[in-house]
């Protein structure tokens, strides 16, 4: 009986080690909501979120353009005080790659950054094929 006693304590030591990394890990990651930001003239990003995690930062967002027109965008930088991160990878649309605006004009993106502090404020510089967008956002 004390065998069965001591496997049940050691099976109870490993589940309650396994959840306190979980709880761990998901209180590393911060995900910030309600951020507002100005109007661009080429492409406006509607900034939904932004998921500060230990190994990068992803801003989750909507693109807004004019239906059934094309865009391309090059390149995405976010500007927090005198820091600039460059976007590493994008999903929705590619880097440098044309791209038509659907019959909403809508195009849900995620922007995958270096690991940064949750930000309350900063721009968004995006290099597209017909200028260069600067959008401030804040919370």
């Amino acid at each position: 009986m004390n065998e069965n006693t001591s496997n049940r304590r050691g099976v109870i030591f490993i589940f309650a080690i396994l959840f306190l990394v979980i709880a761990v890990s998901v209180a590393n990651a911060r995900v910030e909501k309600n951020y507002k930001n100005t109007a661009a003239d080429h492409v406006n990003l509607i900034i939904d979120s932004i998921d500060f995690r230990e190994d990068l930062t992803r801003l989750y967002g909507r693109m807004i353009g004019v239906p059934h027109t094309s865009q391309k965008i090059n390149r995405m930088e976010m500007k927090v005080g005198s820091s600039v991160f460059n976007a590493e990878d994008i999903d929705g649309v590619d880097f440098e790659r044309w791209f038509q605006w659907e019959d909403d004009g809508v195009i849900s993106i995620e922007v995958d950054f270096k690991a940064m502090q949750p930000v309350k404020s900063g721009t968004l510089i995006i290099e597209t094929a017909r200028g260069v967008d600067s959008s401030r956002f804040s919370k």
